[in-house]
């Protein structure tokens, strides 16, 4: 045994016949450890009550194994109304970055008063997750600003090229949800959301739909969403003039679940049947649209696979590794809506 009868990882490495670095890497979960390697180091570990001593790790690797999680907001945004996808996606980064022994710093941020980035070089975290709003625009521009002065940082659906960003795979999501439409037999869809936002999920959605209007012949239809509202508003106002400027359609591509649930909500109020007169596809795959009535079909997705991506992306920057950055994996989830 080590000092006062505490064992080490070189005691644990000895007992198994692997290397120390192996035994500090599979307690860190590190993923590129065998898994059955990795369970009885782990399990020989837990029987001899072994921990990592962090304050000694930290001093020996100076690095602070933290992360910085920036949640951006819209600029006045209560926290309790942020969009669900980006607490989900917070979970299933916050999960990813235990099982690799790293610890998450959460700051929610919405305006230059409490913009604040400098988390490496304060020593409180190793580099930076960046995910929330394409409203915040100067967020993104703050945060572009130290990613060109050499901050490790990682972010979610970006715009700008300085910044490395993973996104989800928005063209096979827009496309599923297209088919899905044509399939139940509408003839005139429109699709509710962005037209000139700089995040590029929806650049890409939009984009998708109007060649799908093209290949197919068929008119787009683009209603204007009202600007700085939130995403359920918009897709309500968007509806909205639909009706009233009596532009015929049956079938919705909402480029949000938000936007998709405004939109409905607009639909029950002038009695039209959701799933019948109009068929609604939206994107992102929120719980609640589950319980929404009738439940809304949408474009789920992997939650879990983004998590893991953004935080693998940041450990090999990290490293000094290129990051992969391809498109995280959709479905459609079928529902009451189309």
């Amino acid at each position: 045994m080590g000092k006062e009868g505490r064992v080490t990882a070189h005691q644990i490495a000895a007992m198994l016949g692997v290397s120390q670095p192996t035994v500090s890497r599979a307690l860190r979960g590190d993923k590129k450890v065998n898994e059955t390697t990795r369970a009885r180091i782990v399990a020989l570990a837990n029987e001899l009550n072994y921990s990592v001593d962090h304050n000694a790790l930290r001093l020996r690797t100076q690095q602070t194994y933290s992360i910085a999680l920036v949640i951006l907001c819209r600029q006045g945004e209560n926290r309790a109304r942020i969009n669900p996808f980006y607490l989900s996606l917070l979970g299933c980064i916050a999960a990813s970055a235990s099982e690799r022994g790293y610890n998450l710093i959460i700051s929610f941020q919405d305006s230059p008063t409490n913009f604040f980035a400098n988390y490496t070089g304060s020593r409180q975290a190793d580099g930076l997750i960046v995910i929330g709003s394409g409203q915040n625009i100067a967020g993104w521009q703050f945060f572009g600003e130290y990613a060109r002065h050499k901050t490790p940082m990682i972010c979610w659906g970006a715009s700008k090229e300085d910044l490395i960003s993973i996104k989800s795979d928005n063209v096979q999501g827009a496309r599923l949800a297209i088919d899905h439409l044509l399939q139940q037999g509408c003839k005139n869809i429109a699709y509710i959301g962005p037209t000139n936002s700089e995040q590029p999920q929806f650049q890409d959605r939009l984009t998708t739909y109007m060649a799908q209007m093209a290949n197919k012949k068929m008119q787009p239809i683009c209603p204007p969403l009202p600007e700085n509202a939130v995403r359920e508003d918009q897709g309500y106002a968007a509806v909205q003039g639909l009706i009233r400027d009596k532009i015929e359609f049956d079938g919705l591509f909402c480029a949000n679940d938000f936007i998709a649930l405004g939109a409905m909500r607009a639909l029950e109020e002038h009695d039209i049947s959701i799933g019948k007169d109009v068929r609604i596809v939206g994107f992102d795959g929120i719980a609640m649209g589950a319980y929404a009535q009738p439940p809304l079909t949408t474009i789920e997705q992997d939650y879990v696979q983004a998590g893991e991506m953004l935080v693998e992306a940041l450990i090999a920057v990290l490293k000094g590794e290129a990051p992969s950055i391809v498109p995280v994996p959709v479905r459609l989830l079928t529902r009451g809506t189309a």
